[in-house]
């Protein structure tokens, strides 16, 4: 779009000596560009960008993904520091829990993140399909895309998939993830053992990939077990590619799929039996030809183009 873009390396907050430097630069920046407001995308950011903003009387907003139970003492310094003109989370569930722990009473609004649909080449989903179904041609493929972390419930999702192919043996599972970042070392294991307990040769596992819209068109039906999800990209994505979706209440899933949407969310803390039987009416042909046709244009209302307006209009009139 034309815009200037700097990159500061930052550091991390507790190198004193790299987060002066970094609010320097981020200062000399506000001043060459003329900026009249300042966005802080993540609470992070908004501890480097505060200090420079307040010294410069420009109003802060800042944008958060997370779920906050409980605010850090950063978190809480840059909230009283430089009181943001406005503040918006991803969901109405996160705006509820960010307001819940803030000792002043801080207005928050809901601006969901915007996601795009996502590429593949048929050639490979055909690869990724047969190496799934090992040449079961009729067979159908329920999978998840999700960081290797228990709070996803990557565990719920197998013992689901484990109660419905006793019942259907053409069903298999794929689990599309990694363990991202390091925050849950060894969980990875314990999946994998369990997977090979509950379902033997008829669960892959991917691990982390970067042409995930492959593994998605791959797919037959999508499922997002986490528990108290800020959001759900992938579910947006899932949605663009034209899956049937069930995800779990308690956050982003109960905005994302509407009347219209072809899928469900079930409890917050589904039973695995309660999972296998909101899964099993889209293992129908129909149900997943309906998905195809439906689910696209309601993924569409979660575009890049859509949040940024609402970030736009938000910026625009909270000044």
């Amino acid at each position: 779009m034309g815009y200037p873009v700097s990159v500061i390396t930052a550091g991390r907050v507790r190198e004193i000596g790299r987060l002066v430097r970094a609010q320097y630069e981020i200062g000399k920046l506000l001043d060459n560009w003329k900026i009249d407001r300042a966005l802080a995308w993540m609470p992070k950011a908004g501890i480097y960008v505060s200090l420079p903003a307040k010294q410069r009387r420009i109003p802060l907003f800042v944008w958060r993904h997370d779920i906050p139970s409980l605010l850090g003492r950063l978190d809480r310094w840059m909230l009283q520091f430089n009181r943001p003109a406005g503040l918006a989370c991803s969901s109405e569930l996160a705006c509820r829990a960010l307001q819940s722990t803030l000792r002043n009473s801080i207005d928050a609004t809901s601006i969901h993140p915007g996601t795009p649909r996502l590429s593949y080449e048929p050639s490979e989903v055909t690869k990724i399909r047969q190496s799934v179904l090992r040449g079961d041609h009729g067979g159908i493929v329920i999978g998840t895309v999700a960081r290797l972390q228990p709070w996803k419930r990557v565990d719920l999702f197998l013992q689901s998939i484990a109660i419905l192919h006793r019942e259907f043996p053409e069903v298999r599972a794929l689990v599309v993830g990694g363990e991202s970042h390091g925050l849950s070392k060894g969980y990875s294991d314990e999946l994998h053992a369990l997977g090979n307990e509950l379902l033997g040769d008829a669960v892959v596992f991917a691990g982390e990939q970067r042409n995930v819209g492959d593994w998605l068109q791959a797919m037959d039906i999508f499922v997002l077990a986490s528990r108290g999800e800020p959001f759900g990209i992938s579910l947006v994505e899932a949605l663009l590619a034209g899956k049937p979706v069930i995800a779990c209440a308690g956050g982003g899933p109960e905005e994302i799929i509407d009347d219209f949407t072809v899928g469900t969310v079930v409890s917050s803390n589904p039973r695995p039996e309660e999972m296998a039987l909101a899964i099993q009416p889209f293992l129908q042909p129909v149900a997943r030809e309906r998905a195809n046709q439906q689910n696209p244009i309601r993924g569409e209302s979660f575009s890049p183009h859509a949040m940024a307006n609402r970030i736009d209009n938000w910026v625009s009139q909270a000044l």
